[in-house]
């Protein structure tokens, strides 16, 4: 007994690393240094399991990581998101977390805004034991009815896609299989979350050809798995 609790000790702060929230740079003072890459995507040491989320290069899209698989969207010349994976990627601010192991929830929701996302992630986290002063990353897998997201574009026309006027191209997804990958926390706001939020929140197709960040969702009550760090 006493040699299994030894292991327990030894093993426990390790796997609860593995599972802690990074960031690099913030969303709100980006700006102030004209969107100056803060990480090379490709410098992470450890990308296993690793989710992330934040802008691509200075603003020129959207970046998502998918369990060590790193996806980002820009903006084409006639207004279509493409899709692609490379870790040779830079963000101005990056959230991370490298989680090995999820727990699945099954929950049957309507989902019609940022704010009840929140609200689910929320009521779960604190079901499930978790400290809300302590940011997580989560997930929501499904079909979903209708999500409308974004894809940054270019502050300045000295960075290529910059379109006059235009700081991101909007999409309505429908009837879409995929997932939502988002992080939580209620300490971080204007730094990977915007100030009236506590979740930043993409969403991803299934055949990982569409990748954009969320603005809105329109859900009627549907069966969807959620997913948090296994503790």
């Amino acid at each position: 007994m006493k040699f299994e609790l030894l292991w327990v000790a030894i093993l426990a702060p390790l796997f609860l690393k593995a599972q802690k929230v990074k960031v690099v740079g913030s969303m709100s003072e980006m700006g102030k240094e004209n969107f100056a890459p803060h990480i090379k995507l490709d410098t992470i040491a450890n990308k296993k399991h690793l989710y992330g989320m934040g802008p691509y290069n200075r603003m020129q899209g959207e970046i998502t990581i998918v369990d060590g698989k790193p996806f980002y969207s820009s903006v084409n010349e006639v207004g279509d998101a493409i899709n692609a994976a490379s870790w040779k990627i830079e963000s101005p601010f990056f959230v991370s977390a490298n989680v090995p192991k999820w727990k699945e929830i099954k929950v049957s929701v309507a989902l019609n805004s940022e704010v009840e996302i929140q609200k689910l992630i929320t009521d779960l986290a604190i079901k499930n034991g978790f400290d809300l002063n302590t940011p997580f990353s989560f997930r929501i897998k499904g079909h979903f009815d209708e999500i409308v997201t974004h894809v940054v574009m270019p502050r300045s026309n000295d960075i290529k896609g910059y379109v006059e006027g235009k700081k991101q191209a909007d999409y309505n997804n429908i009837d879409q299989d995929g997932e939502l990958i988002g992080f939580f926390s209620n300490k971080h706001q204007g730094v990977f979350t915007s100030k009236s939020s506590l979740v930043h929140v993409h969403f991803i197709s299934d055949d990982y050809t569409f990748m954009g960040h969320l603005d809105k969702i329109t859900q009627a009550k549907s069966s969807f798995s959620v997913f948090l760090p296994q503790k």
